[in-house]
């Protein structure tokens, strides 16, 4: 009562868990990639300035040649400046004419740049040869990392080309990123590192973990022309392994424990009601048994001599339905072997309930116990327009319990006259094979439904029905009936009938052999 809801709730809490620690994942994995796209737009914003600069520089130079060299020295951010003819040819560095060191090793560097922007000039798809200026971004990798170069065509058609000075921009970058020593609690207990083409980091800030994580909680590559760079957000080892979902788990946990206490308490409530309405239901029994047993024998005192007054007057009064005092005795030896039956039941259901009923067997013939149980029944069944039929073929002495016989009989006949009253004609049949006695009580009653075949043979059930309904009867008869018969080694069963209800009762029966009786268990 207690492990499988709390099983099924515990597995329960685990899924929830498991979805809502992938959708916190998510929802955290969106918040840090908004915060990356952040610095991102921080970062195109130093680019967006820097074209916008050289841009408006390019202009005058194309025009002016003998002034790149001094361009190079008034712009902090270039490196490095060429001119491109309009047919691709190199104009400055000037290969004719004496070149600095700088240009020297530039030329070096760079001779593919030009010569990749020549081409688009000269020998690129007409589609590519865009009409007026244009201007774009050339990345290339040379040496210790990668080198930018801003190339801008002039409405004259030349080309100027600006290297940019590394160091100055990432000085740039850096310097429009937030502070390195910000609060750790206001940047969120995580960090950004910024790493270049290579994965070295280039900067980073806000609270960095001792130990780097095996991967990031977010990662951005950043946009053109920077598009080999980086963003990593990175969270402390000890919040990344508990910062998704620890409040959840808690919360399911202490659910679970909360739910546990309760299903253990609701339990432990029902175990004592249950206990108590056992003890009580065991002292009812007690009860009725006792005073079943006290019946018994004054019961029985009336009976006999209820019996024995009926002989001594039973020539006086021939007609039973003249009144009398013989049809009265008669009424009274009925009604008392009915109610010695109803207690027979209940001692017998008692007994049962205690494991001390016991098999008792002897030397009998089964024919012989059925015709007196018939007889005796008859009397009370014609009365109720029930006329008994036997057909006895069960001969020869075997070893049964009369008792057990009697009181099987005794329900199934008993049941005639309650619930098939004239019904007419009902058959008793016996049969006997080898080692196995079979006695069969048909009736032309109104029947037991199919459905119903198994539950009348449980304790304390009683069919209800027009026919039933008002019968006093306590609904143990049928029960303690097939607990007898397996108790004698057979069976008790319903039958299918076409009209009325069939009882097939199988018991075993070994042929007597010479010997004095003897009692099993």
């Amino acid at each position: 009562m207690v492990l499988g809801p709390l099983g099924l709730m515990t597995w329960l809490g685990v899924r929830l868990v498991a979805a809502e620690r992938s959708e916190l994942r998510e929802s955290f994995r969106r918040l840090h990639l908004d915060k990356l796209h952040d610095v991102e737009a921080v970062v195109q914003g130093v680019i967006a300035r820097t074209e916008r600069a050289l841009d408006a520089r390019a202009a005058r130079l194309a025009d002016a040649p003998g002034a790149l060299r001094q361009a190079v020295r008034s712009l902090p951010a270039v490196q490095q400046v060429f001119l491109l003819e309009t047919d691709g040819k190199l104009l400055h560095p000037d290969l004719d004419k004496a070149l600095t060191r700088r240009e020297e090793v530039f030329l070096v560097r760079a001779q593919q740049v030009w010569k990749d922007i020549g081409l688009f000039l000269r020998g690129g798809p007409e589609s590519a040869r865009m009409p007026g200026p244009a201007a774009g971004w050339y990345s290339w990798f040379w040496g210790d990392g990668m080198h930018l170069v801003r190339w801008v065509r002039t409405t004259a058609g030349r080309v100027v080309g600006f290297e940019l000075n590394r160091s100055r921009l990432v000085a740039d970058v850096i310097a429009a990123l937030p502070d390195s020593q910000l609060d750790p609690a206001a940047a969120g207990a995580s960090g950004i590192v910024l790493l270049d083409a290579k994965g070295e980091p280039l900067y980073q800030w806000g609270k960095h973990p001792s130990r780097p994580a095996a991967e990031p909680a977010a990662e951005l590559s950043l946009g053109a022309p920077l598009g080999a760079w980086r963003l990593q957000l990175v969270v402390p080892g000890a919040a990344a392994a508990g910062a998704f979902g620890a409040a959840l788990v808690f919360n399911v946990v202490a659910g679970l424990v909360v739910v546990g206490l309760v299903l253990a308490g609701l339990a432990w409530y029902f175990y004592r009601e249950s206990a108590r309405e056992l003890r009580e239901a065991r002292q009812r029994v007690s009860f009725v048994n006792q005073v079943s047993h006290e019946l018994k024998t004054p019961l029985t005192n009336i009976r006999m001599y209820a019996e024995l007054l009926q002989e001594a007057i039973g020539d006086e009064e021939q007609d039973p339905a003249a009144p009398g005092a013989g049809r009265y005795l008669r009424v009274i030896v009925a009604e008392s072997q009915r109610l010695g039956r109803l207690i027979h039941n209940v001692l017998t259901f008692g007994r049962q309930r205690r494991g001390a009923m016991r098999l008792r067997t002897t030397e009998d013939e089964v024919d012989r116990i059925v015709a007196e149980i018939v007889r005796g029944f008859a009397p009370s069944l014609e009365g109720r327009g029930v006329q008994v039929c036997l057909e006895p073929g069960a001969p020869g002495r075997v070893r049964v319990d009369p008792d057990i016989l009697g009181q099987i009989l005794g329900n199934l006949l008993g049941n005639l006259e309650k619930y098939a009253p004239g019904s007419g004609e009902a058959v008793v049949t016996t049969v006997r094979q080898g080692a196995q006695t079979t006695v069969t009580v048909e009736d032309r009653g109104p029947g037991i439904p199919a459905a119903e075949r198994e539950r009348v043979f449980r304790p304390f059930v009683r069919l209800s029905s027009r026919v039933t309904d008002g019968v006093a009867g306590t609904g143990i008869g049928l029960a303690i009936a097939r607990d007898l018969a397996r108790l004698h080694g057979g069976d008790l069963v319903l039958e299918p009938s076409e009209r009325g209800a069939r009882f097939r009762l199988t018991l075993h029966t070994e042929p007597a052999q010479a010997g004095p009786e003897e009692e099993i268990g």
